[in-house]
């Protein structure tokens, strides 16, 4: 991978991953959100199928865009990923994949707040 400035490192591109990269957007923030996974979903391609929401769709919506209702209430997997995949298409939010993040350091040559 080549070197980046940015002044944000989000690490994780699940759901909160996903609600401080909108943040950041319109903070104006250069900022990368780094994700191991080879896809948009978070944690949700690896659950099973089977799984739901443990709340309706309107309950589980990120800042910015409301999660599609689902008729029966709460959605499965596969309507989360979907949605997931959506929102960080929608916001173009800049998501690098697959990367594994091993250590973070402290640069003590920039200017502390």
């Amino acid at each position: 991978m080549s070197a980046i400035e940015v002044d944000v490192v989000v690490i994780g591109g699940g759901q909160a991953g996903l609600a401080a990269g909108y943040y950041l957007r319109r903070a104006g923030h250069e900022f990368v959100i780094l994700d191991d996974r080879s896809a948009p979903g978070g944690a949700w391609p690896h659950t099973w199928p089977s799984l739901r929401l443990f709340s309706p769709a309107e309950y589980a919506s990120l800042p910015g865009w409301p999660m599609p209702p689902w008729q029966d209430g709460f959605p499965p997997a596969r309507h989360v990923i979907e949605y997931l995949t959506a929102y960080e298409r929608r916001y173009g939010l800049p998501v690098r994949r697959p990367v594994r993040v091993r250590a973070v350091t402290r640069d003590d040559d920039r200017e502390r707040l």
